[in-house]
């Protein structure tokens, strides 16, 4: 790959053969480099001759039932007439994710396990099984992240307006 120095007259250099998956990565004020792609949490990356292939582990759960348990970095969509309850994973690590957009009726509301708590913005939901979260209208959505193992979870993201207890 032959990339220009800058200046005047033929400043022009080459870079040596890629490795599959390697790309020319800029170096500011220097030449540019072959490097990889480096995956964040959450995600993956393939690389074969010729190509580069970025996944992602999260998958969204269309929840039917009234009730679901959580798995960490996973959406659900709570999608009945009556309300879905989604229980919190009971095992998290720092910086796990969940996040409920609701689509039935019933709306939905998120129970925890003994310990827990759920922390949005001021307010704490009362630390345990009694404690939760809940939608007050069919589309609200939340997103919880983790922030002490297993136990504290704060809402990151929610559109309207929810019931905490």
């Amino acid at each position: 790959m032959i990339y220009g120095q800058g200046g005047a007259g033929s400043n022009l250099g080459a870079l040596a053969e890629a490795a599959d998956g390697q790309l020319p990565i800029g170096d500011t004020g220097g030449v540019p480099i072959l490097a990889t792609l480096t995956a964040g949490t959450g995600v993956s990356i393939a690389s074969a001759a010729g190509s580069i292939t970025i996944s992602s582990s999260e998958s969204w759960n269309n929840i039917t039932g009234t009730s679901s348990g959580m798995l960490i970095n996973e959406g659900y969509i709570a999608n009945n007439a009556a309300l879905v309850t989604l229980t919190l994973p009971a095992t998290a690590v720092i910086g796990a994710v969940v996040r409920v957009v609701g689509n039935g009726a019933g709306g939905w509301l998120i129970a925890q396990n003994a310990g827990q708590t759920c922390h949005l913005l001021s307010s704490d939901t009362t630390t345990g099984g009694g404690g939760s979260l809940a939608s007050t209208t069919r589309y609200d959505t939340c997103e919880l992240i983790c922030t002490v193992i297993n136990t504290d979870f704060v809402v990151k993201d929610v559109n309207g307006n929810l019931t905490v207890v």
